[in-house]
């Protein structure tokens, strides 16, 4: 199983890092992307085939990871302030001076959005809900929560027949397909198909 309690806080500073040091040194941002395209290979891969999880949270811990990136995102904001006024860029430094309190109220908008309905909405509420919908299926798949790569049904590899294929003077067909086997060769020919 994953150890979230480890495994999130690497992420979490590797994400504040690039946030902070990206005004100061923009190299460190393409290291960054490189570092979470390997971690979301990674962790795709580890959590679809490897891990058998023992518990579901429900996503209980999506809005307490919202919040404290976005608070990366603000400490990276004050920095580049900081750094803008530093380097002697106070016009830079009061056009972005907005930034900070910009996203300190799209989290207020992202809790008063998902995070109170979330913790607050019963299960009847939801069906309640559900069902003054229109567009709602009734029953529901037992695949909708699975990953649709896990959902795909097996599919088995067919022989595609050629019905162009035409014989030459030698009463060899022409035309062949790549997957397409001739019979005729494979007989006399001492391979195994």
């Amino acid at each position: 199983q994953i150890w979230y309690g480890w495994e999130y806080p690497n992420l979490l500073l590797v994400i504040v890092i690039c946030f902070v040091y990206s005004c100061i040194s923009p190299a460190i941002l393409p290291v960054g992307a490189i570092f979470f395209l390997m971690a979301w290979l990674v962790y795709k891969n580890q959590i679809l085939i490897v891990f058998n999880p023992t518990y579901e949270s429900g996503g209980t811990m999506f809005p307490m990871a919202c919040h404290r990136t976005l608070i990366g995102l603000v400490c990276g904001q004050l920095t580049l302030i900081g750094y803008l006024i530093i380097r002697l860029g106070f016009y830079q430094a009061l056009m972005v001076f907005p930034l900070p309190f910009i996203t300190l109220k799209t989290m207020d908008v992202f809790k008063a959005l998902y995070v109170v309905p979330g913790m607050c909405i019963s299960v009847e509420k939801a069906v309640e809900l559900d069902v003054a919908q229109k567009n709602v299926q009734s029953t529901f798949s037992p695949d909708v929560y699975r990953q649709p790569v896990l959902t795909e049904k097996i599919v088995e590899p067919r022989i595609r027949c050629n019905s162009s294929a035409s014989e030459n003077s030698a009463g060899r067909r022409i035309g062949l397909s790549p997957l397409e086997i001739d019979d005729s060769k494979v007989a006399g020919s001492g391979k195994i198909v």
